[in-house]
């Protein structure tokens, strides 16, 4: 009956065995299911009416294009996407993702007794996570417990990147103030009232700052009722800021209200967690520094002698920059039919055959040629990535085809006669979107390659086993030792549990 109600007409899902349902919101519902083909304890994520608003269709093309270029241990991974039934009137979209137990805000609900390696376990696979995605020039944008998922063994993983936005230096800076950033707890002041004219990676290094002092207090540092009172609460802990950070806030209303505000002096961290690690505590105080050119970056926090023991640059890795062209709708308004096809191209990087054929053009009398314009766009994004790289030269070839050639339906009529058990398949699910180039496809996944390669060593941690309700320190299982190969292996093989 659950699969009878959580499905609706996609092929695939006779594949899936629905288990429970583990998780319901405005997105949609989450379900814990079984892949009857590999024995794999999987998560479906089905997202219902996703094109009634272009808004919340934008957001899920992000978040699914972001966790495919996005590949490390400390991220969710993405197993699969089904197929719709229909690819010009589907509403509904289902997401299969690797199965995690529980997610941070629930562990730290229900365990009064996580020692101080689990604290430093937790954190350290966070800013390596941070550093991978920062060196991608994305931001999560909106880091709390809740989007960071969690098993028994510690290990911990972000989810959630649909307000994460990819950062390009011409990217308008007012892409990134038209949305709601952050839940307001885990919010940076310099986005209580838009107070710098454009993100940095800071804002979520001070995210992860609260989240580890909710793992340390076990409640939230900063629980305001509104912006006013979030300020109130930071400024309590950390003190009055100072004339020269007030002076570089951009908000009028926001610099009237700090300078009006009664000097405070700040109270010490020590004060404030007297049980906890000093290094720790250390720590801590850069991370939640008032001014964002204070905090360090995720790759320094790393070298911070509280990960002393952990510390391993074979366990850090960074990746490349992500291209501009993945990126190229943030840049136009998309309308509803615009949209789905680009989520249907996202969803066919996930069933390579049909891919393949999209990619060929097979179906050439609706393809539709890119304009001059689009080409030069594209051999100029390629020149920019590859700026300084000593090579000068371009690899795109000029199509100035401003207006989409004529074809004539009886030669292709022929081709699919030529080919008629994949006639079907091909007319059924071939995109009418003109298709990214290949070649900077297979860039990108090549970087992606290269990237998992280069991750080898060990993860390092005296913690043990989590449990949903009631983690038990006493009973902990060291993952000390462990291969960083092996955690790579886990994500693309089988679900850790």
């Amino acid at each position: 009956m659950l699969d009878k109600e959580f499905f609706t007409e996609y092929g695939e899902a006779s594949q899936y065995e629905i288990q429970e349902i583990v998780g319901k919101g405005s997105y949609g519902v989450v379900a814990a299911a079984v892949d009857t083909h590999t024995g794999e304890s999987v998560a479906i994520k089905k997202m219902n009416d996703v094109f009634e608003h272009v808004s919340d269709a934008t957001r899920i093309l992000r978040e699914i294009k972001l966790l495919r270029l996005l590949r490390h241990p400390d991220i969710v991974k993405i197993k699969h996407i089904m197929l719709p039934p229909c690819r010009r009137e589907f509403k509904d979209i289902y997401v299969v993702f690797e199965l995690m137990e529980s997610d941070l805000h629930q562990v730290i609900k229900a365990n009064d007794d996580l020692t101080p390696e689990h604290y430093q376990f937790f954190l350290y696979q966070l800013l390596r996570a941070l550093k991978y995605i920062h060196t991608a020039n994305v931001f999560h944008r909106d880091l709390k417990p809740k989007n960071i998922l969690a098993n028994a063994d510690c290990k911990l993983k972000i989810c959630d990147f649909g307000l994460a936005r990819a950062s390009f230096n011409d990217t308008p800076s007012a892409v990134f103030w038209t949305d709601y950033v952050a839940t307001r707890w885990y919010r940076a002041p310099e986005l209580c009232g838009s107070f710098s004219s454009k993100y940095t990676p800071a804002i979520d290094i001070w995210s992860i700052g609260c989240i580890f002092a909710e793992m340390l207090t076990g409640k939230p540092l900063f629980p305001g009722k509104n912006v006013a009172h979030e300020l109130d609460l930071i400024t309590d802990l950390l003190g009055s800021p100072s004339a020269e950070s007030i002076a570089r806030i951009r908000n009028e209303k926001a610099r009237r209200y700090l300078s009006s505000m009664k000097k405070k002096p700040p109270v010490p961290f020590s004060q404030r967690l007297p049980n906890a690690d000093p290094l720790a505590l250390r720590l801590l105080e850069r991370l939640l520094a008032f001014d964002p050119r204070d905090r360090p970056s995720a790759e320094e926090a790393l070298t911070d002698p509280y990960f002393r023991s952990l510390a391993n640059l074979d366990d850090e890795p960074s990746t490349k920059p992500i291209s501009k062209l993945e990126f190229d709708f943030e840049r136009r308004k998309l309308t509803k039919d615009a949209v789905r096809e680009l989520i249907y191209r996202e969803i066919l990087e996930y069933h390579p055959q049909m891919l393949q054929e999209y990619l060929n053009g097979i179906d050439r009398t609706r393809f539709m040629y890119p304009s001059g314009v689009d080409q030069y766009k594209q051999q100029f994004a390629h020149l920019e990535e590859h700026h300084g790289e000593g090579d000068i030269s371009t690899p795109l070839r000029r199509h100035c085809t401003s207006v989409p050639r004529e074809r004539v339906c009886s030669d292709i009529d022929e081709a699919f006669d030529e080919n008629s058990d994949c006639t079907t398949a091909a007319t059924a699910h071939i995109s009418l979107w003109s298709p990214t180039s290949s070649q900077g496809m297979k860039e990108t996944e090549t970087a992606g390659k290269d990237v998992l390669t280069k991750q080898n060593g060990h993860s390092k941690s005296d913690c043990g086993p989590l449990k949903t309700s009631g983690i038990g320190a006493s009973t902990c299982a060291s993952m000390r030792g462990r291969n960083f190969e092996e955690t790579i292996s886990e994500q693309n093989g089988r679900v850790v549990s």
